[in-house]
Parts: structure tokens; C-alpha cells; sequence
């Protein structure tokens, strides 16, 4: 085996019964869960609520293959993996651990543990030929897919040769663009803040430590925007931005201040070292600065499509400073105290209701510079939610969502701390979007409302090029077409899919512990398919745990292709297209000269063999993806349509 190779790990399982396990591949430091059935995936007890769901997924009877194509690091830990900086000490000539883990009963009550019948390794002598040939619309607006990973960078964050993954930081992210190449991404993401902290650009030259703390890398965005340029890719840069958090950093003022009598807004203390205030017209020329040092002067290296923003608790809280509250009378001449707005819910509504729009002024205020400064294309996207699965559908309260309510009351023991909610309620009540647009809870003298103030996107509705992104995770998230609809911004929908962390879920016995849980087999792609058919977003990210990587790469890539292959254009649905209601099928109208596009979204968990569907215009139509011509009879056309398939098509 030899470093920087690509390889291919194949864990071949029995799809049989429900069953959640992690497969970690040391030699490149992914782990990756994977659920069959009605198994969880995610565990049960951890310090997140992770928005348990079960589906009554069918089992194929069959041997499924996991397949992970991967780049080979340098160096790599055995059993124990340190978190971030730590002792790699095998190389390829050692060879490096496949580990199969499962989680504790306590964590998958209904697992059936884990079983692998084979486990192989191929060399790719041509990785060339892997990348996915992806075909976006010509002359239209393209559609985005990438993700953001929270704890890989640490495979690099040493000084230490003996605890890095790769000596130089541009073979790490190398592999991770051979992996966009591969699973048919079109956009780099980079947190350059994590936490409010410079993760490896260049913040010396903007103003040095007493405006900004200073990487030990600060050449890596620079090099890793020149290895994009090579790719062609876009890239959005990815910011948890608390103000500048150097010495005398607009951050470390905190200038932010809570309701009550504390300082703080909440229990997470290394969340809270920092944090801006919207209201105050500086923290837009402190955040432009940041825009400057990372986006603005690197404008001509590569193709920036925007920056992507999200709230980490008390980072851009709801200020009730003394010169907030003063800046809020000289806009509505009302004069208030903190003291009124504890004892009155109504004047503290009001008050929100004015901290939005001075919210949504900073986030324009970073688009129009960007619009000046780069291109008048740019986007900027904001993630509300600080927490890695997304906001509960039911607070503090652990609970199953579930398709089979009396199934799981008899799995679950007696006394036990989850709960179960039915699927049919679930989506009769609107929880998911519920909890999105609600304020979180909070206990004692805390203020988590505050901390993390949830989206307001009907702000957003006719403002182009700001958007709120929308989470989705579990089925039911995208199977209401009204709550994504409510997302829609002047300029389109941008989704992003929270995986909880499932950290230290196996209680220490493999070191440090992040992973993702994706289903098996083509149900993988439930959720992106569910949301096409309802939604139809212009925009899909993922917030992963660590090294990103997918077990079931053909499902991923027929997907991708498909959707990139449709112009991000408004569309309609075609109803009466189908006589499957599963079956949804959106048109696209790209206007005079151009063809007629279509999105056809299977959304059943099983497969529809040939199927007829009635496109509404005459003649024959052609495959985005395959190229294959489909024949028409007047006005119908036939597909051969298996579980959770997305199809592209567009007329000749």
C-alpha cells in the first residue's frame, strides 16, 4: 500500500434485520454508521437530543455492499483515536485498522448488532476515471451541493510530523476534493472560523493578534484556493462568527448582553468567550474585515459563490445592552428598559421584532459588499441553529418518531426516558417546522431564546441573494411541502442536513468518536429525493461529524448528477403527471429557445418498476444524466423507477 493512493474498502453485511454499526477506516480517518430497517442509526443517549426517527424500511433479504473509496493517509492511529492533535504512529507499510463497532443496547434498543460476512481492499489504478461527470444546464442558474466537516481538521492541526495524517496540508485536502470529484459535489466548504477562531487564513495582514487570533497556518486557505483553481470548483467559505476575537477584537468586547442580571446567555462557556451585536453598526465593518482577509482578496484565485454564516451559542445573540435598547428608541422613538421588557411579553416581541430587521441589515450589509467587491451573484447563507442535529420537535424530551407506534412501546422498556410520537402526528401538527421558527427552551436564570434566536425567513421572501437555510435530517423534515416552502427566499431555497455527532457513543473504547449514520442501500438518499419532490432547492449542504465519506456511492452520485443537471430555475409541480402519488414529477420553463426541463422524484420506499407519466407537451425527451432518448407516445413517456430515485430530464 502506498500513501496518497486510492483505494476502494468494500464491508459486505446481511440486510436482514434492523441493525445500526459504524465502520471506521483508520487509514483515513472517516468513520461512517450505517442503519438497515427500523434500527435508530443514531444513539439514543448522548448530550444532544438527536431527533430519533424509525421508518418501517424493508429489508432487500439480500447481502449488501458498503463501498468507500478513500485516499491513503501517511501516518494513522491504531484502536485509540486521539481527538485532533495526537500520536499517528502506522504507516502504510504497518497497514491500518478496518474496525466494525456497534453501539450499546442501551444506545440501539431495536439493533440486531452488527454482522459483516466480508471485508475486501482494492487498489484504484486509474482514479481518474472515478470522477462523476456532471452536466449543469447551460446558460441557467446552476444549483449548489457541499458540506462542511466539524472534527477532521485536527488530523492536521500538529506541528508534530508523528500526529499529522499527511505532512502537508494540501494532500488532506486534496483527498477531499478527489472525494467531491468522485460523489459528484460541485461547491468546497471550508470553516474558516470555527467557534469564533481563525482556522488557517491569513489574519496578520488585516490587522494581526490584538485585532484577530492568528493561525498556525496561515498560508493553508491560500494554498488550498490555489489547488480549487486547478478543479474548477465553486466554493463558499463557512464562518461561526462571534466579531474578531483577537486581543482587542471586536468579539472579545462582547458588546452583547443578556435580559437578565448575568453576562452570559448560556452554560457553554467556550461558546461564549466571544460575541457580536447586530445592532451596532460596527459589527458589520468588523465582519466585512473578515470577508476581506478570506473572500475579497482571493476573488480572482477561484469562484466564490457567497459565505455561509451560522450562530453558535451567543455568538450573535439578542443584545439587550444599554446601547441596543438606546438604539432601539432612536428608531421607533419608544423608550424602554430592561426592566419593561422582562415583566411585558408584548414589548419584549416588539423589541424581537426590531432586532430581526437590524439582523437581516447585517446580513444584506455583507451581501452588498460582497456584491461590490467580487460579484453581484454572490450569496449569503445563515444557519440559525447552533446545535448539531437541529432544534427537538418536543424541547428538553427524548422522542421516537415512528411509523410504528406499537412496535416501538413494546421495544422500549417500562420507565424508559424516550418517548414515542407517531409520523401522522407529527406532520398533522407541523412540529418540524414548528420547531424551527420557535424560540428554544431554556431552564434557571439562562437564556437560550436569546443565545440562539431562531430564523425569521418571511423576512427574507423578497430579498435576493440572503437566505435562511432550512434543516432537514429525518424524513419527516421534508415531507411537508409548506414548511420548506416557507424558506423560499428572493433567490431560491438552500437546505442543510444536521447530523448529530453521536460523540463518544462508544464510551472511549475507540478514542475519540464523531460519526455521521446514513440508511442502507438506495434508501440512503430518502431525505434528498423527499426533498426535491416538496421542496426543490437550489441549495443542499450537510453539517458532518468528521471526515466526510459515503458507504453507498452509486445512490449519491445518481442523485447529485441528477440535481446539478437541473437549472435552478422556479418549477411547478405537474399534477396528474402520475397516478402514483409517490411519483412526483416538477416541470421546469427555461423560456424561448431553451429546452423544457423535468424532475422526476420517486419517493417510495419501494420499487415502481415501469411506470407510465404524462409530461403534458408532446415528443420525445432525453436522460440529463445518461443521455439516453426516451421515447413518447403523445404525450407519455415510460421510466423504470426503483426506491428513493431522482431522474433529470429535459425535452429535445
Amino acid at each position: 500500500m502506498s500513501a496518497g493512493a486510492t483505494y476502494v474498502l468494500v464491508v459486505v453485511f446481511p440486510d436482514d434485520v434492523p441493525r445500526t454499526m459504524f465502520i471506521a477506516n483508520r487509514g483515513a480517518e472517516t468513520i461512517r454508521g450505517v442503519r438497515t430497517g427500523t434500527a435508530l442509526g443514531d444513539v439514543v443517549h448522548t448530550y444532544t437530543n438527536n431527533n430519533l426517527s424509525s421508518l418501517k424500511i424493508p429489508h432487500t433479504r439480500t447481502h449488501l455492499r458498503w463501498r468507500q473509496v478513500f485516499t491513503l493517509n501517511e501516518r494513522f492511529a491504531g484502536i485509540q483515536q486521539p481527538r485532533g492533535s495526537g500520536r499517528r504512529p502506522d504507516t502504510p507499510e504497518d497497514g491500518f485498522l478496518v474496525i466494525i463497532a456497534q453501539p450499546s443496547r442501551r444506545n440501539a434498543p431495536n439493533s440486531q448488532g452488527a454482522a459483516v460476512s466480508r471485508i475486501a481492499l482494492y487498489e484504484v489504478l486509474e482514479p481518474s476515471t472515478l470522477s462523476l461527470d456532471v452536466t449543469p444546464p447551460v446558460g441557467l442558474p446552476s444549483r449548489y451541493l457541499f458540506w462542511r466537516e466539524e472534527m477532521s481538521d485536527g488530523a492536521i492541526s500538529s506541528l508534530e510530523p508523528e500526529e499529522r495524517a499527511v505532512e502537508e496540508d494540501t494532500e488532506w485536502y486534496r483527498a477531499q476534493l478527489d472525494q467531491m470529484a468522485f460523489l459528484g459535489y460541485n461547491t468546497f466548504t471550508k470553516d474558516l472560523l470555527e467557534i469564533g477562531h481563525n482556522q488557517g487564513w491569513d489574519s496578520a495582514s488585516m490587522g494581526g493578534p490584538e485585532w484577530m487570533n492568528e493561525s498556525k497556518h496561515p498560508q493553508r486557505w491560500k494554498r488550498v484556493l490555489d489547488l480549487i483553481s486547478e478543479r474548477g470548483y465553486y466554493v463558499l467559505p463557512y464562518y461561526e462568527y462571534a466579531g474578531s476575537i483577537g486581543e482587542q477584537g471586536w468579539g472579545s468586547w462582547k458588546l452583547s448582553r443578556p435580559l437578565g442580571e448575568g453576562t452570559d446567555y448560556t452554560h457553554i462557556k467556550w461558546s461564549e468567550k466571544a460575541n457580536a451585536n447586530v445592532t451596532h453598526p460596527g459589527t458589520l465593518q468588523d465582519a466585512i474585515r473578515i470577508l476581506d482577509g478570506t473572500i475579497v482578496r482571493h476573488h480572482d484565485r477561484t469562484n466564490f459563490i457567497g459565505a455561509w454564516l451560522r450562530n453558535r451559542p451567543g455568538h450573535l445573540p439578542v443584545s439587550f445592552s444599554e446601547a441596543a435598547l438606546s438604539r432601539y428608541t432612536q428608531s421607533t422613538g419608544d423608550r424602554i428598559t430592561r426592566e419593561q421588557l422582562t415583566g411585558d411579553e408584548e414589548l419584549r416581541q416588539r423589541y424581537l421584532i426590531w432586532w430581526r430587521s437590524q439582523r437581516r441589515e447585517f446580513l444584506m450589509g455583507l451581501r452588498d459588499h460582497l456584491h461590490t467587491h467580487v460579484d453581484t451573484g454572490l450569496q449569503v447563507l445563515y444557519t440559525a441553529f447552533g446545535a448539531e442535529p437541529g432544534p427537538p420537535i418536543d424541547g428538553f424530551n427524548q422522542r421516537i418518531v415512528t411509523d410504528d407506534v406499537a412496535g416501538w412501546e413494546q421495544i422500549l422498556r417500562e420507565g424508559a426516558e424516550e418517548g414515542v410520537t407517531p409520523l401522522a402526528h407529527v406532520l398533522a401538527t407541523e412540529q418540524h417546522l414548528q420547531s424551527l421558527l420557535r424560540e428554544p427552551e431554556t431552564w434557571e436564570h439562562w437564556e437560550w431564546q436569546h443565545a440562539v434566536p431562531p430564523p425569521d425567513p418571511e423576512g427574507y421572501k423578497e430579498t435576493e441573494d440572503v437566505l435562511m437555510t432550512y434543516v432537514f435530517h429525518r424524513a419527516y423534515s421534508v415531507d411537508q411541502a409548506a414548511a420548506l416552502e416557507a424558506f423560499r427566499a428572493g433567490s431560491g431555497l438552500a437546505i442543510v442536513r444536521h447530523y448529530p455527532l453521536n460523540e463518544a457513543a462508544m464510551e472511549g473504547q475507540l478514542g475519540y468518536f464523531a460519526s455521521d449514520v446514513d440508511r442502507a442501500g438506495a434508501y440512503s438518499m430518502l431525505e434528498e429525493v423527499r426533498a426535491v419532490a416538496h421542496g426543490d432547492p437550489r441549495f443542499i449542504g450537510y453539517l458532518v461529524a468528521s471526515r466526510y465519506t459515503r458507504g453507498f456511492p452509486e445512490y449519491v452520485r445518481a442523485f447529485n448528477a441528477a440535481f446539478l443537471a437541473l437549472p435552478a430555475i422556479p418549477s411547478v409541480v405537474l399534477t396528474g403527471a402520475s397516478q402514483d402519488d409517490e411519483i412526483v414529477v416538477r416541470r421546469y420553463d427555461a423560456g424561448p429557445g431553451k429546452p423544457t426541463y423535468f424532475a422526476v422524484a420517486q419517493t417510495g420506499l419501494s420499487p415502481k418498476g415501469v411506470v407510465r407519466l404524462d409530461l403534458g407537451l408532446r415528443g420525445n425527451v432525453r436522460d440529463l444524466v445518461s443521455g439516453e432518448l426516451i421515447q413518447a407516445r403523445g404525450r407519455i413517456i415510460e421510466l423504470d423507477l426503483g426506491p428513493c430515485q431522482l431522474r433529470a430530464l429535459a425535452t429535445q
